[in-house]
């Protein structure tokens, strides 16, 4: 254990005693927030306006569009009839519109799928907020609508009755639908164009420090430090592991400081610390294994910082680092799934920009877990220890 210590220890030191490393370390991803922040950012007192086409004028689909208004920060509905929603998505003169199709209520007493769509243009770049709300809203409603049928059951009297004292009645905890913290995202910060750059470069500068450092490795194997501590009572096991976590320990201290300065002068708010520490864990594992992984193909330090550093700004680009993910082609969409920069994004905005917890990244954890024992997998089998 006091050796794994000592090599991460070392590694530490040798990184933080170059001046270099700070600027990359903290001053360039702070630069890129506050440029990219800035120019591309959406902190503006006017809300962007989504229209709602009622096509079921229905107590349900009222409600509906009651609930989305309702302690809504995110964005302005707006009522609009199927006519006018159509020419003013064609002629872009809005972003998006909910249509709620005929039938709308008697699919929800039912128990079917409620059948509401969300159009948008292309430019639309806020897709995944307004989705995301919408699906909570039709959770919460089916939830008040089941409720009121039971009740209905036993009282004999008709659902309507017990859906307005659902609909009016302050939330308390004995309501089963309070405890699924429905409306704790809707009301959360929105997501800023320097929060959004914030996570975004900093991910990026994580990613390019740690393939210079990953290459240590090959740089110990050509000037005889590699075989000098395998020739020490240090066994293979504790000389990997001992590199590994001084991989692991940089990035945090990269990361975790670029997260305090962001925070104090920017604003922008992390979420949950619990959540943050899990997301930020299982992304730098992901990291360091894909750090390796290219360390493994590679034979020098040179090919493994040219090469790193390739895969990380075309990853980056992809996976929606510099630009909202909906803007791209569907094709550059789909390669996106299959890159660990996407799903920590992605677990960044909901923390950030939805207020979420734990629960809601916990998917996007396991996934970057699965890169980072698929990555270290393979660059383990393909590093050369002798």
């Amino acid at each position: 254990m006091r050796k794994m210590w000592a090599i991460c220890r070392m590694e530490i030191q040798r990184l933080l005693k170059k001046r270099q490393s700070y600027l990359l370390m903290f001053a360039m991803p702070l630069l890129f927030t506050f440029i990219f922040g800035s120019l591309f950012g959406t902190d503006v007192e006017e809300k962007m306006i989504v229209l709602f086409v009622d096509q079921d004028r229905s107590v349900l689909s009222q409600s509906l569009f009651d609930q989305i208004e309702e302690n809504n920060t995110l964005f302005e509905i707006r009522k609009s009839s199927s006519k006018k929603a159509k020419q003013m998505l064609e002629s872009k003169e809005m972003g998006g519109a909910i249509i709620v199709s005929k039938g709308f209520q008697e699919r929800m007493l039912a128990k079917q799928a409620p059948n509401v769509t969300f159009q948008h243009i292309p430019e639309f770049s806020s897709t995944s907020t307004i989705t995301q709300i919408l699906s909570n809203k039709l959770v919460k409603l089916k939830l008040e609508v089941l409720a009121s049928n039971k009740w209905s059951e036993h009282s004999g009297e008709v659902w309507q009755v017990m859906f307005e004292r659902l609909k009016n009645a302050p939330q308390t905890k004995p309501l089963a639908i309070d405890k699924i913290n429905i409306d704790e995202k809707a009301t959360a910060p929105q997501m800023s164009g320097i929060s959004s750059s914030a996570s975004g470069f900093s991910i990026m500068f994580v990613m390019i420090v740690m393939m210079s450092v990953t290459g240590t490795i090959l740089e110990a194997r050509k000037n005889g430090v590699w075989y000098r501590m395998l020739s020490t009572p240090a066994s293979r096991l504790e000389i990997s592991t001992g590199y590994l976590l001084s991989f692991f320990l940089i990035g945090w201290i990269q990361f975790g400081a670029l997260m305090i300065f962001t925070h104090f002068l920017f604003g922008v708010q992390w979420g949950d610390p619990f959540a943050v520490i899990l997301l930020v864990s299982a992304m730098l594992f992901a990291i360091v294994g894909l750090g390796l992984l290219i360390a493994g193909m590679v034979n020098t330090v040179e090919q493994q910082s040219s090469i790193g550093n390739i895969v990380v700004v075309a990853t980056c680009m992809v996976s929606g680092v510099y630009w909202p993910l909906e803007i791209e082609p569907v094709f550059m969409q789909k390669i996106a799934e299959f890159l660990p920069q996407t799903w920590a994004i992605r677990g960044f905005t909901d923390l950030v920009a939805t207020g979420g917890t734990l629960l809601d990244v916990l998917d996007n954890v396991a996934i970057l877990l699965v890169f980072s024992l698929l990555f270290l997998f393979i660059a383990m089998r393909r590093i050369k220890f002798e």
